[in-house]
């Protein structure tokens, strides 16, 4: 199994993106406001003979931000190294990964970071949600490695109805589970109806949607704090025959169990 710096490791390039920040509200997602990013992945040692950096090897990200119109000059830019990685953070072998507190806290907000690699493609989501349980905000950020988003093919989102018609029939797949308690991986075989993944939110711009309860089950008005919030995506919207998810799992006690990432292929037949 590789290491978490091996699998941050695939994420090493230029990657040109858009934020895209929306707020709930009952007739669907209102923006916000966007951004265009150039984010950096480096890696500060030489590399091994592979090509991924050698084992102990620090890589560092630099962010810049970038208004949506005109500018070649970033609004703001930061950068970090990553020696260590946080206990709420797990990478998965194909360089998906899921982010996040440790625990649903009383009288505390609660944030969510989940996103998928797919060859030079990236789409990640933050949530972010208040003291009370509720949904506040989502950040959308699609991104290439090396070449610019087509606002086209790469941010158009998909209706209600064109989602329900893509995840009819049966889906067949793998699961990895990454359970915290254990500290290990588990695969499993999926097998399942397309329709178990629909949500009551509104589906996001290039083929993201989100699933979870609104609001959480804060501490201060449930004994049983156990929820799961979820990310999938489309990565070839064309023909949506391919789906990747993330789900983050916490439980009775609001404190973070496990994470799975599914990958799988709508079956023919």
């Amino acid at each position: 199994m590789k290491t978490q710096k091996q699998c941050l490791a695939l994420h090493l390039g230029v990657w040109h993106g858009l934020f895209s920040n929306y707020r709930p509200t009952a007739g669907g997602w209102e923006l916000g406001g966007q951004k265009r990013s150039l984010i950096t992945f480096e890696a500060l040692a030489p590399s091994s003979s592979s090509g991924s950096p050698a084992a102990g090897s620090a890589i560092r990200q630099t962010n810049a931000y970038y208004p949506l119109q005109g500018s070649p000059t970033p609004e703001s830019s930061q950068s970090w190294v990553y020696q260590d990685f946080s206990p709420g953070l797990r990478f998965f072998p194909d360089g998906s990964f899921s982010n996040g507190r440790l625990q649903l806290a009383p009288f505390s907000d609660f944030a969510v970071e989940q996103g998928f690699l797919w060859g030079d493609r990236k789409a990640r989501l933050v949530q972010q949600w208040d003291a009370q349980g509720r949904l506040v905000e989502v950040t959308a950020i699609l991104e290439r490695r090396g070449q610019a988003l087509d606002p086209v093919a790469d941010c158009a989102p998909l209706s209600r109805e064109q989602l329900r018609a893509c995840l009819q029939g049966r889906w067949r797949g793998i699961a990895q589970s990454f359970a915290v308690a254990e500290g290990r991986f588990a695969e499993t075989e999926v097998d399942s109806s397309g329709a178990e993944w629909l949500s009551n939110w509104d589906p996001l711009p290039g083929g993201l949607w989100i699933g979870g309860p609104d609001p959480l089950p804060i501490p201060t008005a449930h004994r049983d704090r156990s929820f799961s919030v979820s990310l999938s995506w489309f990565p070839q919207s064309e023909d949506c025959h391919c789906l990747l998810r993330l789900s983050r799992d916490y439980d009775a006690r609001g404190a973070w169990q496990r994470v799975t990432l599914i990958r799988a292929q709508k079956d023919p037949g």
